[in-house]
């Protein structure tokens, strides 16, 4: 597709404005895509999610279009969107990812913490053990700890946040708890 070739940033944002012109929306996605591109990478967005950042950050722009104040630069403007857009979707990436890696592997964290890197010939033994301890401290807390854990509640807010983290304290104190069942 081709974009025409527009004078600058706010003719193409008044012909958008005014009349919901294709080819301006067309030639401000196209001559400042690089520059979201370039800020997506440096936030470290993965390669398989450039273009959803690079999409969602153009949502935003022509969403806040109406409010654009045409004494400031245009580049300006669209940086400190992409900016926000790429740390808001890096939180929730890594929030997420955080969440499910956390419930997934949680036994393995804790295997780590007892056992360290050791090789012993009984590994799958202590393995077996420290799974079944692992699976006795998860039963003994509240269903809405197990519901925590488990990635069920996406912990947005602060206090969400912090009651992940007692859970995932809780659950660790019991796990390392002295004469806790094996």
């Amino acid at each position: 597709m081709n974009a025409t070739v527009e004078p600058d940033p706010a003719s193409a944002i008044q012909r958008w404005l005014a009349s919901r012109d294709e080819k301006a929306a067309a030639w401000l996605f196209h001559a400042h895509r690089p520059q979201v591109l370039r800020t997506a990478r440096a936030w470290g967005a993965p390669a398989w999610m450039e273009e959803d950042v690079v999409q969602e950050v153009f949502l935003r722009v022509f969403r806040a279009l109406p409010r654009f104040e045409p004494c400031m630069p245009f580049a300006h403007w669209l940086a400190v969107i992409a900016r926000n857009t790429c740390a808001k979707l890096r939180r929730h990436w890594c929030h997420r990812h955080k969440l499910s890696a956390g419930f997934a592997n949680g036994a393995e964290e804790l295997l780590k913490d007892v056992s360290g890197n050791q090789e012993a010939p009984d590994d799958r033994l202590i393995h077996k053990e420290q799974m079944t301890r692992f699976e006795h401290a998860l039963a003994q807390l509240s269903e809405r700890d197990r519901h925590l854990l488990a990635g069920h509640s996406t912990a947005q807010t602060p206090a969400q946040r912090v009651a992940l983290h007692r859970a995932r304290a809780r659950l660790r104190k019991l796990f390392h708890q002295p004469g806790f069942p094996p």
